[in-house]
């Protein structure tokens, strides 16, 4: 067997370099053998086609191509992007590779860097840093980072710049690599010594590109060393210095490294911002090569998007009365004066028009980076982007005219509102003229600013989703308007935008752009915030969604494609109708016969997304007409109870629930009849381990839902309701897992509204008696509830809204259950909620009931 062995050995050694060769043939019999033979060595002989692979790519001798396929090959067999995968190669190279063999294969690799063949070092340094992210993490290797730090300084080879290249080359690969806690500071200083040493201006230029994007790469692990002046500087002074460098390439790197700079030590920035400032406005204007003035751009992009977070958790914390760790210094809006000229002058007016609708070049650099800079700075730009917007929206050059309207939609969210309402009015008729001009591009931004044209939905579907995208956003700035309100400035273009609309839906190549989903998306804004005199044509558009609903079960099927194409259409049109139901209000009853019967037969056909919305849209109606929904639940029952039993589709079991409610709400004691299968259904969903968990905050929300409905009749469902609410109120987690922390506060949620729903219920019927045993427990919950939630205003709403119902509730049992409402967190809570605004009206509703009992 051994001899055996040693003969494989051999082979493999002998015809590697030919198979590697092979396996890249363009004869499909020749790669296939190829391929097959590598597939059974490393299944048969992993350690010795490492070895080997090892020896091919760091012989001088060997074909160069050869060679550089070893490197790859190798490198593949150590990683792959899958992480199950990838793990599974992990776990082999420590338990199918021996020790030796490991060893061999890092020596030979780290030998490889010193080579003086580009392509075999190149390939070594992948090799390397893939070996370096597996041992590092596990505490392995510990003599890499020295060697590699002796490539550096090493005087002894004739090559020693193409070593030091792909010695950078794989200290970067390392640092793309490694998770951030796997190396300790002594590891991160010998990184950065090497890197600060590969950046010396006197380096060749090869040197110290590999070197700048090794330390793109390791910023992330260098807070310590920032956190240290001196450190921080020496690295800053690398950076800059780096900009003005003759290389295009290297000055990329650097601005790109001072972006992520901006955005991992905003807190360092200070001492260096005046110097950021006229570098990186310099590169913007004077720079030769557009990449470079991309990546300065992109400085001030990421500068823009950490003070937006910043000031977004200023925010939240200020609501919460917490003080904030992080404080913003408003770079951007001091800046904003000389910053926006120069992006509307130098880098808006850039536009390609070959360009891809993707292409990411400098003109869409400098329009994101203009938004942002709206959003950070605000009011303080408004002067300055409609001057240029005045000058250049007419210009006889179709680039100033495009720059204009991208300039003026990028202002649209930033400032006031009430800034823009003047300007907007004034824009309006020119921009509604420059939807028609010649030039693609500009009315491609027209209609992505605006949307106001019908001619621009009958234009390209590229442009025609565009314009769907900014109706949608233009709608949905009338959100807060009155809803009683005779007429607003969306009227007078309202029945032709969504006759457009409409039609844009049925158009031949609605698919392309996601057409007809924006155009629906479109239609259901403009709908839900419509003036009064506009109700009659949203009652026009009704008969055009039921004709259309109708007409899909007539359509012909012939492949599954045809009955996908038909459920989406019905999902769409379901939706529209919830958005019609719920913006007409009682409006709606004229037609609800023969509404609700098309929406049973989308129910019948069981395809989960026309259902989930057809639910919706069921709860909508259930909702206006309320008790008169009555005379649907024959038929619509049974569809209901095998919506709330849909475990696989979840989001169908989800809006049935929702929809249980809605119908609960409606139809009041009327459900009584229904409850019992319904309540069955819900401790069903409770129970099941395979229902996906987010439909469980709805489903416990729910039983609140039936106990305001039924009131006293509720109390047969009471002990398996508490026991489920107690078991949820249990569920412990852990801070660090950020989606369970997220799902818990939706639980917490439902949990709180349907306490409140059986308090209040019990109330109505008279079962005090029943809710005092679990006394106990729910004040735990709500304890919890204040110390883990403080910061959440709807939390704390139903929290003290809860207390205030139990109050209520229980206020003839005050000598058996006031030391519950004497706990401190209780007085705390309702005094956090009484210096909030919007909670002092229930809060002071709750101190009343709570005094009362307590007297």
């Amino acid at each position: 067997v051994l001899r055996l062995y040693r003969r494989r050995d051999l082979v493999m050694a002998r015809d590697l370099s030919s198979i590697l060769l092979n396996a890249q043939s363009q004869e499909l019999t020749v790669r296939n053998a190829a391929e097959h033979q590598l597939c059974q060595w490393e299944s048969q002989s992993l350690p010795q086609l490492m070895v080997a692979l090892a020896d091919e790519l760091s012989e001088e001798g060997r074909n160069e191509h050869s060679r550089q396929l070893a490197g790859l090959h190798l490198k593949n067999l150590l990683f792959a992007r899958d992480a199950h995968i990838s793990a599974e190669k992990k776990r082999k190279w420590y338990t199918d590779v021996d020790a030796n063999s490991r060893s061999h294969v890092k020596i030979a690799c780290l030998k490889v860097l010193r080579s003086a063949n580009p392509q075999a070092a190149h390939a070594g340094a992948l090799v390397v840093a893939k070996i370096g992210a597996l041992e590092l993490q596990e505490k392995q290797w510990p003599e890499l980072l020295g060697q590699l730090l002796k490539n550096m300084t090493t005087k002894d080879v004739g090559n020693s710049n193409l070593t030091k290249t792909s010695t950078l080359e794989a200290l970067g690969y390392l640092c793309e690599d490694l998770e951030e806690e796997a190396v300790d500071q002594t590891e991160t200083n010998q990184i950065l010594t090497a890197i600060v040493d590969g950046m010396r201006e006197d380096g060749a230029i090869t040197v110290r590109v590999a070197a700048a994007r090794a330390l793109l790469s390791s910023l992330v692990f260098t807070r310590h060393n920032f956190d240290n002046e001196t450190e921080r500087t020496m690295i800053m002074q690398v950076l800059c210095t780096a900009t003005k460098s003759p290389d295009e390439q290297l000055r990329i790197i650097a601005f790109e490294s001072l972006a992520r700079v901006a955005a991992l030590y905003y807190e360092k920035l200070p001492q260096y911002i005046e110097a950021l400032f006229t570098l990186t406005l310099t590169a913007i204007q004077q720079d030769k090569d557009e990449q470079v003035s991309m990546m300065a751009v992109e400085f001030w992009s990421s500068l823009c998007e950490e003070e937006l977070e910043i000031l977004e958790e200023t925010n939240s914390v200020d609501q919460s009365r917490t003080l904030s760790h992080r404080q913003c210094a408003r770079y951007v809006c001091a800046a904003a004066s000389h910053i926006v000229p120069v992006l509307l002058q130098s880098t808006l007016v850039k536009q390609d028009e070959y360009a891809d609708e993707d292409t990411w070049n400098l003109s869409a650099a400098g329009a994101i980076c203009l938004g942002l800079v709206a959003q950070a700075a605000g009011d303080a730009i408004v002067p300055d982007v409609l001057a240029f917007v005045e000058s250049n929206i007419l210009h006889a050059e179709w680039r100033r005219r495009e720059a204009s309207i991208m300039a003026f939609g990028q202002l649209l969210d930033g400032p006031k509102p009430e800034l823009l309402t003047d300007p907007v009015q004034t824009a309006m008729p020119v921009l509604v003229r420059t939807l028609k001009d010649n030039h693609t591009l500009v009315k491609d931004t027209a209609a992505w600013t605006l949307g106001r044209i019908c001619g621009a939905l009958q234009d390209s579907a590229r442009v025609a989703s565009q314009s769907c995208f900014a109706l949608h956003n233009l709608a949905q700035a009338f959100e807060r308007a009155p809803r009683s309100r005779e007429t607003n400035a969306l009227s007078p273009f309202f029945r032709p935008l969504l006759t457009q609309l409409l039609a844009a839906t049925e158009r031949r190549d609605w698919q392309d752009h996601n057409l007809r989903g924006q155009a629906y998306e479109a239609v259901n804004m403009l709908i839900q915030n419509h003036a009064r005199d506009m109700r009659p044509v949203v009652l026009e558009v009704m008969q055009v969604v039921l004709q259309r609903l109708h007409s899909t079960f007539s359509t012909v099927v012939v492949s599954q494609d045809d009955k996908e194409e038909r459920y989406q259409l019905q999902s769409l049109l379901c939706s529209v109708m919830q958005v019609i139901t719920r913006a007409v209000d009682k409006d709606i009853e004229p037609f609800c016969d023969h509404i609700v019967a098309l929406l049973l037969q989308v129910l019948n056909n069981e395809h989960a997304i026309a259902s989930e919305e057809a639910f919706m849209a069921l709860g909508a109606i259930a909702s206006t007409v309320e008790q008169a929904f009555d005379k649907y639940m024959g038929d619509f029952f049974p569809f209901l109870i095998k919506g709330l039993r849909n475990y696989a589709d979840w989001q169908v079991c989800s809006a049935s629930v929702g929809t249980a409610g809605d119908v609960c709400r409606a139809l009041e004691s009327r459900i009584l009849p229904y409850c019992d299968e319904i309540v069955r259904c819900l401790l069903e969903d409770l129970q099941n381990p395979t229902l996906n968990r987010q439909v469980k905050p709805a489903v416990l929300s729910c039983f609140g839902d039936i106990a305001l409905a039924v009131s006293g009749n509720f109390v047969k469902y009471l002990p398996s309701t508490l026991q489920m609410l107690e078991q949820a109120a249990a569920m412990k987690i852990s801070p660090d897992d950020e989606d369970l922390v997220e799902y818990i506060t939706v639980l917490r949620e439902g949990i709180l509204e349907a306490y409140i729903g059986v308090v209040q219920g019990l109330h109505d019927g008279g079962g005090s008696p029943f809710i005092k045993p679990h006394l106990g427990n729910i004040f735990q919950f709500l304890e919890v509830v204040v110390n883990e939630n403080g910061d959440d205003p709807s939390l704390i709403k139903n929290s003290v809204g809860l207390i205030g119902d139990l109050a209520t509730l229980l206020v003839q049992h005050a000598e058996e259950v006031s030391v519950y409402f004497r706990q401190n967190f209780v007085v705390e809570v309702i005094q956090e909620a009484l210096r909030q605004d919007s909670l002092r009206d229930i809060a002071l509703w709750t101190q009343t009931k709570r005094d009362t009992l307590l007297s």
